[in-house]
């Protein structure tokens, strides 16, 4: 324990020495488990301004292992019409991969076929026009197998959103093959995987009591030869005045149900998860969530996650 503490203390003194605009800790633990344990992304690293953004994952120096890039991208333009190059989250659905950002800690519903929720190296046009905003891009989807020379499809998407006051709509379009259907390893060994398009929708409403967040989408898991087509859902509802609790300050309770599949039997199942996000000085958030999960052996867990503004 005593080296987590030091190792959290020394990211945040190198960071504020590198201007870093955010660091964050996740740390969880299942029923199952004795002890609570990093997780993926569990140590962030994130740098954010106007023309830029860097996010990395540390935790896998932890393993000895290599750190991931989540996101690093540059952009050329200003507000009205621009261009992102770079590592980027894929823009779809309604999604705030900072945790400062973020009410809750899961965001979105988990299925391993689908990779909307990914971040790829990308060139992304983007604008605004009024209330309208919008993304048109083209990613690149990487190798199937880095020790393999055959290369995985490219996306080509879009997202466009409308705002107003209290309430804010946005629309995600992304598709593959769309031209001409091609073999995923050029020969004949595996099947045509054909289109690949997936789509989603969101609205969020939030006033001074409370924020509504609703969104759906259909992913296409055919790149791993599963067949069918797959719609999931998810809603958070967080009560934004809050209230105040001791050494916590503000503190921000909130429920969300994430919709899944089970990638082994296909059966319907689902995520519910209820937590506190809290705010105890003006730099610092601290969130505690519990998630429930549906499957049976999969078992619920209990998540903190902690962070620094710069």
């Amino acid at each position: 324990m005593k080296k987590i503490v030091l190792f959290g203390i020394l990211m945040c003194i190198v960071t504020s020495f590198a201007i870093a605009s955010e660091v964050s800790f996740f740390y969880t633990s299942q029923s199952h488990q004795r002890y609570w344990h990093y997780t993926d992304n569990g140590i962030r690293l994130d740098w954010y301004k106007n023309n830029y953004g860097v996010d990395l994952n540390l935790t896998p120096l932890l393993q000895q292992k290599s750190m991931t890039v989540n996101e690093a991208w540059i952009k050329f333009g200003k507000e009205k019409l621009g261009v992102k190059l770079g590592m980027m989250w894929y823009p779809f659905g309604n999604i705030e991969h900072l945790p400062s950002k973020s009410i809750s800690i899961l965001q979105s519903p988990q299925n391993k076929y689908s990779t909307i929720m990914n971040s790829a190296i990308m060139v992304n046009f983007c604008g605004k026009l009024g209330n309208i905003g919008w993304q048109a891009y083209w990613a690149d989807a990487g190798f199937i197998n880095w020790k393999q020379p055959w290369d995985k499809p490219s996306y080509i998407g879009a997202r466009f959103t409308y705002e107003q006051e209290n309430l804010k709509l946005g629309a995600s379009v992304r598709g593959r093959n769309l031209l001409t259907d091609i073999h995923l390893f050029n020969d004949d060994t595996y099947d045509d995987e054909g289109k690949i398009i997936e789509a989603g929708v969101d609205i969020c409403w939030k006033n001074d009591l409370m924020k509504l967040d609703f969104q759906a989408f259909r992913y296409d898991p055919k790149i791993n030869h599963v067949k069918d087509i797959d719609y999931a859902f998810f809603t958070i509802a967080s009560y934004e005045k809050g209230f105040i609790l001791p050494v916590f300050n503000h503190t921000r309770p909130y429920v969300g149900f994430f919709s899944k599949d089970n990638s082994k039997t296909g059966d319907f199942g689902y995520n519910i998860i209820v937590g506190l996000n809290m705010k105890p000085m003006e730099s610092v958030f601290i969130k505690l969530e519990y998630n429930h999960d549906s499957f049976k052996g999969w078992g619920d867990t209990i998540t903190l996650q902690s962070g620094y503004v710069f």
